[in-house]
């Protein structure tokens, strides 16, 4: 007698019966996916509380009659050449698949690096200046706007701008004179504190950078100008600092040589 194989390879020994085209086949037994034994009782499933199915209705299954069983389906059964064939063909069709994968893989791929070339090509300058800006928040900026690929707006081209300026010239900024000296310096507001109290009355937190590019810091009741403004003053050198790298500075007692520039 022939031996039968199941399409996993196993060898089959049950009773064996002829499909419609007259091919071997076996029935198996389709289990019901809408009850469960719960609790010794096999009751309808409502759904699943802690990865365990439950059911409070404590109703019986009308899909299978509450046998576990809803049906049955039907299995070829292969001879020891039929399996053989039935094996190489299902090699062949997934050896082509990968193939046919790894080609969409690949062009995809190809794909994404010609448009990411292409990208990097047209926004170069820009992302040029970028690689220059060190920190958390940059380096964040940077990592996002590589990755989306899309041309920079023009508020971001103002903001790295901007900041590639402000670096350049903080790179420039020295300390001048020395501590002690009396000193003549045409200073340009780039940022102003106002503190108001009822017992020191109004003060000044003023930032300030000279035409050579050197930043210079006061805190007084001296009303230097709004930021932007550029004033000529004489005033003592009162300290160099550093802040964030950035040479500083201090000035004391700063008296107005000439009238607010603008």
């Amino acid at each position: 007698m022939t031996k039968l194989f199941t399409r996993q390879g196993n060898e089959f020994t049950g009773t064996v019966q002829t499909n419609d085209a007259g091919k071997a086949v076996r029935f198996v037994s389709v289990a019901c996916d809408r009850c469960h034994v719960i609790n010794g009782q096999r009751l309808w499933v409502m759904g699943t509380e802690n990865g365990r199915p439950y059911s409070k209705t404590g109703f019986q299954c009308w899909t299978c009659n509450n046998t576990g069983v809803r049906g049955t389906r039907q299995e070829r059964l292969f001879t020891e050449a039929e399996l053989a064939r039935a094996n190489k063909t299902a090699a062949t069709r997934a050896t082509r698949k990968a193939d046919a994968d790894l080609a969409a893989r690949e062009q995809l791929e190809a794909t994404r690096a010609a448009k990411d070339s292409d990208f990097r090509a047209a926004c170069g300058e820009f992302i040029a200046k970028l690689a220059t800006l060190n920190g958390e928040f940059w380096d964040g900026f940077r990592e996002s706007f590589l990755s989306r690929a899309v041309a920079p707006t023009d508020r971001q081209i103002a903001l790295v701008d901007a900041e590639v300026a402000k670096r350049a010239a903080n790179a420039a900024s020295a300390h001048i004179a020395a501590v002690g000296d009396k000193v003549t310096l045409t200073i340009t507001v780039e940022r102003i504190v106002v503190l108001q109290s009822q017992i020191y009355g109004t003060n000044y937190i003023t930032i300030g950078r000279t035409a050579e590019g050197s930043v210079v810091t006061y805190k007084g009741r001296v009303h230097l100008g709004g930021t932007g403004d550029t004033s000529v003053v004489k005033a003592t050198v009162s300290g160099h600092e550093f802040y964030n790298g950035v040479a500083q500075t201090t000035i004391q007692r700063p008296k107005l040589v000439e009238e607010v520039l603008g």
